[in-house]
């Protein structure tokens, strides 16, 4: 008496191998693709930066874009504001602004005036001093320069880079407000008044560019860390459209 043919069986696996490999080929590029992208951003991300492939020699300068420094335009001339002695008014409002500064300069022209720093720690205390400007003054924004970045910015440049890539892909300002994604790290320091801690503390703030806010971000971009964003662009896709798991198999 002849046994039972597994023919059949052998017909119905062969379907379920094929799709299993071509998942763990999906896997694999995937895992591939995970590892390169940690790569660019963190080994090659730093080499390029700091243009250091030689690692028998010190790290002595960094290049990567960071904001320092912030320009104004000039309000309307059709404004009630006499034109009269407004350059002399902005100048003794900036100078008083950034009377306790390092090094900076400015620049005055037809279109505004900017002012940039020489050391990147003094921009948020830039942006804090500068909250009220005079009426001669309307849209303001910031400055940014690549470097390269030496002496005392060195370090603030290389805490830029890791900050960016640390912050979440769907980093965005928590005012409701606002809801500007892409926040920008800005390095600080303070200095501490205990007699026992003499030395400097630095520190990390979290910009928001913003026209609603242009200011720090009270929860560092952290707001909306569980959420996802809407998903309807993967059903239009038609990702959804096709199984990958046979039928009675489970996850």
């Amino acid at each position: 008496m002849e046994g039972p043919s597994h023919c059949g069986n052998r017909q119905s696996r062969e379907p379920n191998e094929k799709e299993n490999l071509k998942q763990s080929r999906r896997d694999d590029r995937r895992d591939i693709g995970r590892k390169n992208e940690i790569f660019k951003h963190g080994i090659k991300g730093i080499t390029k930066i700091t243009g250091k492939y030689n690692t028998s020699k010190p790290l002595t300068e960094v290049k990567i874009s960071c904001p320092c420094g912030l320009k104004w335009t000039w309000q309307d001339h059709a404004s009630p504001i006499p034109e009269q002695g407004k350059e002399a008014r902005t100048l003794a409002w900036l100078k008083e602004c950034t009377a306790n500064f390092q090094t900076h300069s400015l620049k005055m022209t037809q279109e505004g005036i900017e002012i940039k720093l020489e050391t990147l720690t003094d921009m948020l205390p830039l942006l804090q001093a500068t909250q009220n400007p005079p009426l001669d003054l309307v849209t303001r924004s910031l400055i940014y320069d690549i470097g390269p970045w030496k002496g005392e910015n060195l370090l603030a440049g290389i805490e830029t880079f890791f900050q960016k890539n640390a912050y979440h892909p769907f980093a965005t300002c928590g005012n409701s407000e606002c809801g500007k994604a892409g926040p920008i790290p800005m390095s600080t320091t303070a200095h501490n008044t205990r007699p026992e801690q003499p030395l400097s503390t630095r520190s990390i703030e979290h910009f928001c560019e913003g026209e609603t806010c242009f200011t720090t971000d009270p929860t560092n971009f952290c707001s909306n860390r569980h959420h996802t964003r809407d998903r309807t662009f993967l059903d239009r896709a038609g990702i959804f459209d096709f199984r990958t798991i046979a039928n009675g198999e489970t996850i």
